[in-house]
């Protein structure tokens, strides 16, 4: 009598084959989620720098009601808190840049978030906060630098 032996399982070539595999998905799907979780960044803080815009027209319009000064200009690298916190937002504050309100309540700002290392965006004309991709550094985000 013959004993059969049968045997059940993987070769080390299917092993491998199914490594190499495993490994070409990493490669391809790594990279298109770190774009994802940073573009969740960058639209999380232009929200936020919306969310001021929103806050500095209350703020215009408060100040009108009481006749007093409706222009301000916040420098959130240098200001005080308390400066930081005229506008009244939710949210986290941007970590460097300006804001100012002109006379007709028109909003500039040039924000700095060092968690998605963008310089968020607005002219006094524009009715978007868009994201400037040419603001490299806290330091160069400025409203002086919008159109650089």
């Amino acid at each position: 009598m013959s004993k059969k032996i049968n045997i059940k399982g993987f070769t080390l070539i299917e092993l491998l084959a199914v490594i190499v595999i495993i490994a070409v998905l990493a490669l391809i799907t790594t990279p298109i989620v770190f774009d994802v979780i940073q573009n969740s960044k960058e639209n999380a803080f232009k929200d936020t720098a919306h969310g001021l815009v929103l806050a500095a027209g209350t703020y215009q319009a408060q100040q009108q009601a009481l006749n007093r000064d409706t222009t301000l200009n916040i420098n959130y690298a240098t200001s005080s808190e308390s400066e930081k916190e005229l506008l009244k937002t939710k949210g986290t504050l941007p970590d460097a840049g300006e804001l100012s309100i002109d006379s007709k309540g028109k909003v500039t700002l040039a924000l700095w978030s060092n968690e998605a290392k963008v310089c968020a965006v607005k002219k006094a004309s524009a009715k978007e906060v868009t994201v400037n991709e040419n603001i490299k550094s806290a330091s160069d985000c400025k409203i002086a630098n919008i159109d650089k």
